[in-house]
């Protein structure tokens, strides 16, 4: 949800196709739905162990002539099955695998030999994770007919919006394997593999009404919220025919590039596994939807998929995942389930903070003055509301230290981060003149270190400003401008220059956007 895409439409000529076979996806029989509001969902919708099931190779033969060829099943590199199927002419054609269901994780694969002429070869063989979650893809005709004319000239070996969707996949995939940090020393712990692929006429999606109505700038639930009857996958996402002008060749040549689209649907499957957006934990000094009644701004140190650089699983992020490993979805497999952000009121029973100056030393006997963010002001995503009333008032001990007690970013004890507000971020006060942040995120993490009952948190404060220190290394500067808010940060141009408003991480291409602001070559 919410994340900004350039628009790019390109008109590339048709070329002549030659045949091709290639594995779509590999689906598990019997499909089985998750079970809404489960309290074991590491178990419920997962088949018994030792349960007889089927793996059900998909082959799609883009030719008019039956061909015949020969197959292969291999488990963790050794073949298990072997044989010859009739691969039937301009159609999907189903091959079986016999098998009893285990939770441990191997890698199954798929083979079909190369025919004759064949268009491309890298597309024979898919390999999945068998205790993978499921992820569902509907499609619009347009967009399923535009992938097969245009594919075959990233010259990848790709032929087809199939070879797309698993390439995206596996770029997940992979960016989980890849998110080790302190306290996901083996990084994201699930991962995905595509079971259903549909393809239905234009204009088709939604196929049923949505469980909510879209909301500001969102994607539409044709995209979000494809077919909500479907409870057989975790994950759900609909590509939509007046989408297809995006998918222009660059946008599809590589993942490497966080506009590219696939990182961003990727980004908007986090929704539905009950991810936030990261980036709603900054603050803006730039009204109306994000009014500031200090002139100071505040950025997160959690960047990666759930904020603006869609390379990378964050760390906020990451840990949020694996409090649900192995976990089918309970409220809600599309974007935004029910469920979303349940996280953010993991906060530990008692905090203690310790304020201190820019440089390093605690400010005894100090006053601390603590402002909320005010929701419902606006109706904008993530819009923060802050006055110049203090909503608690406190005194640091000789230490610089304060408890500020559960959850001192709201009245009501519970942390937002949505349409019409996030109450994330507090603006720290000290004596009057020095300023700081505390961040709801930081709380969380603590709390899943196991600190559940007293956490402790260094506050650094400044007559700017800056940033809130949040238990690491903090990216951003973020300071007072004449005539804005100015941000910095080596290494992305696009993420936030000169163009501070918060807008969707997507939109679809009948919607206006804007463009960033590129700086100068070697600026800051």
């Amino acid at each position: 949800m919410r994340l900004l895409v350039p628009l790019l439409l390109l008109v590339i000529a048709p070329a002549a196709l030659a045949d091709d076979l290639t594995v779509t996806h590999i689906s598990r029989l019997p499909e089985l739905d998750y079970v809404w509001g489960s309290t074991s969902p590491t178990r419920d919708g997962w088949p018994a162990a030792g349960q007889e099931i089927v793996w059900r190779a998909n082959v799609k033969n883009f030719s008019p002539r039956e061909v015949a060829a020969g197959y292969r099943w291999t488990l963790d590199g050794v073949v298990i099955a072997r044989g010859t199927r009739t691969i039937a002419p301009n159609a999907t054609t189903a091959v079986d695998l016999p098998s009893t269901w285990s939770f441990d994780r191997h890698r199954l694969a798929f083979d079909v030999d190369a025919v004759p002429g064949e268009e491309s070869t890298s597309n024979n063989r898919l390999e999945v994770f068998t205790d993978a979650l499921s992820v569902g893809f509907w499609v619009e005709q347009s967009v399923y007919d535009f992938f097969r004319k245009n594919q075959h000239s990233l010259g990848v070996g790709s032929t087809c919006w199939e070879n797309w969707a698993q390439r995206m996949v596996g770029f997940y995939n992979d960016m989980a394997a890849m998110a080790v940090y302190p306290e996901t020393p083996n990084g994201v712990a699930d991962r995905w593999r595509i079971e259903k692929i549909v393809v239905v006429p234009d204009d088709a999606l939604p196929l049923a009404p949505p469980v909510q109505a879209q909301r500001g700038r969102d994607p539409t639930v044709g995209s979000t919220q494809p077919d909500v009857r479907d409870r057989s996958v975790d994950l759900m996402w609909g590509f939509r025919a007046v989408t297809a002008g995006s998918y222009g060749d660059t946008h599809t040549a590589t993942l490497a590039n966080p506009f590219y689209i696939a990182p961003v649907i990727l980004h908007e499957l986090g929704h539905a596994r009950y991810l936030t957006d990261v980036y709603g934990f900054d603050v803006l000094d730039q009204p109306p939807a994000f009014r500031n009644a200090f002139g100071i701004s505040h950025a997160t140190q959690f960047q990666g998929l759930m904020h603006r650089d869609l390379t990378f699983i964050d760390r906020y992020s990451a840990v949020a995942l694996n409090l649900i490993a192995g976990a089918r979805a309970t409220r809600g497999n599309y974007d935004e389930p029910e469920n979303i952000g349940a996280f953010l009121n993991d906060l530990p029973a008692e905090n203690r903070l310790t304020i201190r100056d820019a440089g390093g030393a605690p400010l005894a006997n100090a006053e601390v003055e603590i402002f909320q963010s005010n929701p419902d002001s606006f109706d904008e995503w993530y819009a923060t509301d802050y006055d110049d009333v203090p909503d608690l008032t406190l005194r640091t001990d000789a230490n610089g230290r304060v408890l500020v007690g559960r959850c001192p970013f709201s009245k009501d004890g519970v942390v937002r981060n949505s349409w019409r507000g996030s109450n994330t971020v507090a603006i720290v006060r000290v004596n009057r003149s020095l300023y700081g942040f505390l961040e709801s995120a930081a709380f969380n993490m603590e709390f899943w270190r196991g600190h559940t009952q007293l956490a402790g948190y260094d506050v650094v404060v400044s007559e700017r400003g800056d940033v809130c220190a949040a238990g690491g290394p903090t990216i951003f500067n973020a300071m007072v401008a004449d005539d804005g808010v100015a941000l910095a940060w080596a290494g992305i141009w696009w993420l936030l220059t000169r163009q501070v408003r918060r807008e969707p991480l997507f939109r679809e291409p009948d919607v206006e956007v804007f463009e960033l602001e590129r700086p100068a070559l070697g600026a800051e």
